[in-house]
């Protein structure tokens, strides 16, 4: 393999070269590269596969490979990157995908960084109710509620949800931080749904979640 196909990390993501993909990192790793930058190049890529979907120029089994792709990368890297992680936490998050929304992979890498930092992480899965991640955290009292969603079609689930456990934990002392993440996540969407923080992955959102809490 050439230095520069090493290099182009994302793009043999976006070409759904599986064994290209994974030699890089493998190569980049023994040349001291950093797995986070190697994440996050890799999020990148599955980023721009999932915009090629939405416009037609990629099918549904594109989505599936370039999945699986991320899915080795992570086998790889996130063992990595949670050997390097600092001083251990000892709070709670509980952690969903909201409903209408499957993705999974941003959340359980989210989950997997916070649970090597010490946080005791209640992971809900993916396609949850409001309902049901509000009645999670009333029985659960963790420290931050973490929301998961890659479509901009679920911004509106995502305002519900806040919405449903601001009511329900409306009697705390202290207002429960909400962090939202996902590649379609910004500044505005986070205003809207009435957040508290919000990342685009998984890594970034650890800073958040620390920043909160103090």
């Amino acid at each position: 393999m050439t230095p520069s196909s090493a290099a182009d990390l994302t793009g043999l993501i976006v070409a759904m070269d599986q064994r290209g993909s994974l030699d890089a990192i493998r190569e980049r790793l023994a040349a001291g590269g950093d797995p986070r930058r190697l994440m996050e190049e890799c999020r990148v890529g599955m980023e721009q596969v999932g915009r090629m979907y939405e416009s037609g120029e990629y099918y549904v089994s594109a989505l599936i490979m370039a999945g699986e792709i991320f899915r080795q990368a992570a086998d790889i890297l996130l063992p990595l990157m949670t050997a390097t992680e600092g001083p251990q936490d000892s709070r709670k998050v509980v952690i969903a995908t909201v409903k209408g929304d499957i993705h999974d992979i941003g959340k359980n890498i989210a989950v997997t960084l916070l649970e090597a930092r010490g946080f005791t992480v209640v992971d809900m899965g993916v396609d949850v109710d409001p309902e049901v991640i509000a009645d999670a955290v009333v029985a659960e009292r963790p420290d931050v509620l973490g929301l998961s969603c890659l479509l901009t079609t679920g911004f509106g689930t995502l305002r519900e949800t806040i919405a449903h456990v601001r009511e329900r934990t409306a009697a705390w002392a202290q207002r429960l931080p909400v962090v939202i993440g996902g590649t379609a996540i910004d500044e505005h969407a986070a205003e809207y749904a009435g957040a508290d923080g919000w990342c685009t992955d998984a890594a970034d959102g650890i800073a958040v979640v620390h920043s909160l809490l103090g």
